[in-house]
């Protein structure tokens, strides 16, 4: 925690100059506040704000300077929506855990409002939870509960079931997954549910990576028609791109069309997301070239399955390079791939994120170029 924290410390003279500011212009006015005041003033105007790199640096330092604890968590929670909207997922994953200590003690006090909003934040905090490998699967399934408890206390029973789906999936327990998945779609929408378009997102990339590259196809196609929020489709294109292509004789005439459509929304998704943009540029832009050094400040930013994609461009990229040649590089990237994927499959004794890099192993040979 502390590091993580040291990591803002460069903004506190940001920070006090806006206070020094807010001082200024109310004792212009007449009106003499408390440190405790100022610091509130300024979180209310940064809740307003657009996400941003020094949008999250200052709320940072407000929960760090402010001794008011209904500020401290608002700041933090605030922080943490900030760093998720950036892509920023690690960050996030670190502010939230903090916000549980409070939500595991029940000591905030919430309007009904807030309390939703709080928890479909949660809904993201489990679901990138589970792509940790150093996150237990009992300490996981504990939070779920409470996320259980939440939706049944009030009637949530799709979110309950989708919730439960996308942790399981991302744990890689193919049955736990595929008993929710059969639940969640046909229960009826509630006031916590993903979008359609989102949940339509989520099948297909769990299609993609139990292997159903058919049902991944069809999927993608019924999104593409979904109505929903502004990301979808998207944050789609690039992760059905690998797999469309690798079957362009089938479908040979969406090609060019798909391609265009990723490169658009490119720009729309960054940090935890970019890993998967890279992925597919190995696919069709033959010209491309990154260096593992340039890409690392990108490193900060994922989760561990975000980081395993990371790892599968880099080897697209590398293959490319040697013209796959068997080069010792290769094989290490090969070597530190498979140890990822069996970390991440230790939870559970399984085999999930293993068979999944060994196909995508297996495409990159085939198709990338």
């Amino acid at each position: 925690m502390s590091g993580f924290g040291i990591f803002f410390y460069s903004v506190l003279a940001q920070l006090r100059f806006l206070k020094t500011l807010v001082v200024y212009l109310y004792k212009k006015g007449g009106v003499q506040m408390n440190p405790q005041e100022e610091l509130h003033l300024l979180y209310l105007r940064l809740k307003e704000e657009e996400p941003s790199v020094a949008r999250g640096e200052a709320l940072w330092a407000i929960f760090e300077e402010t001794a008011d604890d209904s500020l401290r968590f608002l700041s933090l929670w605030t922080f943490s929506q900030n760093q998720f909207d950036l892509g920023h997922f690690r960050s996030f994953l670190v502010s939230f855990t903090l916000l549980m200590e409070w939500i595991r003690k029940d000591e905030m006090t919430l309007t009904p409002k807030q309390e939703l909003d709080l928890y479909w934040n949660y809904k993201s905090y489990l679901i990138y939870m589970a792509e940790q490998e150093d996150v237990t699967v009992s300490l996981l399934e504990e939070d779920l509960d409470r996320f259980i408890d939440f939706c049944d206390a009030h009637g949530f029973i799709r979110t309950r079931d989708y919730i439960s789906f996308m942790v399981y999936s991302k744990l890689g327990d193919e049955e736990q997954a595929d008993h929710y998945l059969s639940e969640w779609v046909d229960a009826p929408s509630d006031e916590l549910s993903d979008c359609p378009s989102c949940e339509a997102f989520s099948r297909m990339t769990y299609a993609i990576e139990r292997g159903f590259e058919d049902r991944a196809l069809l999927l993608y196609a019924a999104l593409r028609h979904e109505r929903g929020c502004s990301r979808m489709p998207d944050q789609a294109h690039p992760y059905i791109l690998p797999l469309f292509l690798s079957r362009k004789k089938e479908r040979f005439d969406w090609s060019e069309r798909l391609i265009e459509e990723v490169k658009r929304g490119e720009t729309l998704f960054t940090g935890g997301d970019e890993p998967y943009h890279l992925y597919a540029k190995m696919y069709y832009d033959t010209n491309y070239t990154w260096s593992m050094e340039e890409k690392k400040q990108l490193i900060p930013f994922l989760t561990d399955r975000g980081y395993l994609q990371f790892l599968l461009a880099h080897y697209a990229f590398a293959h490319r390079q040697s013209l796959g040649e068997e080069a010792s590089y290769l094989a290490a990237l090969r070597t530190n791939l498979y140890e990822i994927a069996q970390s991440l499959d230790r939870r559970i004794e399984g085999v999930f994120y293993l068979n999944l890099v060994e196909r995508e192993l297996k495409r990159i040979t085939q198709f990338v170029a």
